[in-house]
């Protein structure tokens, strides 16, 4: 209904009227036909019961790009000879954009209030009393959108005390023999012996009940992971980052190729012959400083800038420092302003570098600190950016200190760990209003 509605509205603003053309007609057929599929092959429909809302947002937002690209590659052979208005192209997209994002996260917020006033509900049955049930029981209690009710705990023999707060309602016995059919579905520690979940999950089948395990992983270094099997063997990839997916890659190495491309022939191409000009009449010396920097891999480039100081021997090893005497005037300007970084732009083109990325260091800085900061060689899993999280927040120009560089550090390891498109265009918003707003560190 919401497609249907979307639909007519955009042929309403771009005509006037409701009354559909047949090719429009043909198209509005693949287009209410496409969707159903496409929703129902991608399982973008389903609101889990442990899913943010900005989870709802970004799969549906990708829903309605993939969906919009797909019925019109359909529509140029439905249309045949008849021109499509682009006034309801605009309207449609427009509206599929803003109106159908907006249902989904209007459907997944009356989902979560309904589930709390106590529609919807399922009951978990926990099995273990230790620590890691106990935080399980503290998140159901915390989270009653969830729609999982919990009353308390199954002990696995008659010898377990009630020495904490949390309920015990009884022995594995007395799940397993007595109340089983009461439940939904059974959570697990996995510090149980093996026997005792072998016995929990035999019985469970019998039962037709879900059985969940809750892991035991004892190392704070597991923030992203992907559990594999080879054959008869579990594995856990544990340090599994966003960008290691080919179409996460693909994604952002599309994105890149489209903004440095519009940078180099909107921007650079009058930039470059104003500003040579200019560092050419203030200073003796090329248009472009040039520095070895460390990219993906370890694998050294050239990375490129605006010159903004006067020729020197010190460049490799001394960072520019407030009121630095080798400055320019207009150097200065351009450091204030980040101008001075447009360049690397063609670095990104060449696939040297992205638009969004921890930020290229010289070699001898590299040096200095990648034996000291934990995880240093982390930032070098992804290229490096023309902006990086760390520069949105501050966290730019010299370095005179550990603590600066371990901030930095820790900052492009967040970026990796927790990589999307989303994040990324949110970093380039909060560059450009770091530098219109001007930062401190910025010379």
């Amino acid at each position: 209904m919401v497609l249907a509605i979307i639909f007519l509205i955009s042929y309403f603003v771009a005509f006037g009227s409701f009354e559909i053309s047949d090719s429009y007609a043909y198209g509005f057929l693949v287009y209410m036909g496409v969707w159903p599929l496409f929703s129902y092959l991608n399982k973008d429909y389903k609101i889990g019961r442990a899913v943010s809302y900005y989870t709802t947002l970004k799969r549906a937002f990708t829903s309605v790009f993939v969906f919009f690209s797909t019925i019109s590659i359909l529509w140029i052979f439905i249309a045949g000879d008849d021109e499509i208005n682009r006034h309801f192209i605009m309207a449609l997209v427009l509206f599929l954009f803003l109106w159908l994002t907006i249902y989904r996260v209007f459907v997944h917020l009356a989902l979560d209030r309904y589930r709390t006033f106590g529609g919807n509900i399922i009951k978990a049955a926990i099995v273990g009393y230790d620590r890691r049930t106990f935080d399980l029981f503290d998140l159901l209690r915390k989270k009653p959108h969830y729609g999982i009710r919990c009353a308390g705990f199954y002990s696995v023999n008659d010898e377990v005390k009630k020495s904490y707060k949390y309920p015990l309602i009884g022995t594995l016995d007395t799940l397993l023999e007595e109340q089983i059919d009461s439940y939904d579905f059974i959570y697990l520690s996995d510090n149980l012996p093996k026997a005792t979940k072998d016995l929990v999950i035999d019985i469970a089948d019998h039962h037709a009940k879900k059985v969940k395990l809750l892991l035991e992983i004892k190392t704070d270094a597991l923030k992203t992971f992907v559990l594999r099997k080879y054959d008869s063997m579990s594995i856990i990839d544990i340090n599994n980052l966003p960008l290691d997916s080919s179409l996460n890659l693909a994604v952002k190495r599309i994105f890149d190729l489209v903004f440095s491309f519009s940078i180099m022939v909107l921007i650079l191409s009058w930039m470059y012959p104003l500003f040579a000009l200019i560092i050419k009449l203030e200073s003796k010396g090329p248009v472009f400083f040039k520095q070895m920097r460390e990219g993906k891999n370890g694998e050294n480039f050239l990375c490129l800038k605006f010159r903004t100081m006067v020729v020197n021997d010190r460049a490799d090893e001394e960072w520019a420092s407030k009121n630095d005497p080798r400055m320019t005037r207009f150097g200065a300007f351009l450091r204030k302003t980040s101008l001075d970084e447009f360049p690397q732009f063609l670095n990104v083109f060449l696939g040297q570098m992205s638009v969004v990325g921890p930020r290229p260091h010289p070699i001898s800085l590299n040096r200095q600190y990648s034996s000291t900061v934990q995880k240093f060689a982390k930032r070098h899993e992804s290229k490096p950016g023309v902006t990086g999280l760390a520069q949105a927040m501050g966290y730019r120009g010299e370095i005179t200190d550990f603590f600066q560089m371990s901030s930095r550090v820790k900052l492009d390891r967040f970026y990796l760990q927790n990589w999307s498109f989303f994040l990324d265009l949110k970093i380039i918003i909060m560059t450009v209003l770091g530098i219109a707003k001007g930062q401190e560190k910025a010379y």
